[in-house]
């Protein structure tokens, strides 16, 4: 199953971004994992976590 995680993340200059992240899991702690991967990001907020 593919979901759609639509996150907001703040970086370090404490800029607000909004992004959308695909996954094959809804693990939150995992979908944080790849935000913080893809992005410089410091804080994560999950606006949606939806099945594609």
């Amino acid at each position: 199953m593919r979901v759609i995680a639509k996150v907001r993340y703040v970086d370090f200059q404490k800029r607000s971004h909004v992004v959308e992240v695909e996954s094959d899991t809804t693990d939150r702690r995992h979908l944080e994992e790849l935000v913080k991967a893809r992005y410089p990001a410091e804080k994560v907020y999950f606006q949606s976590v939806r099945q594609k």
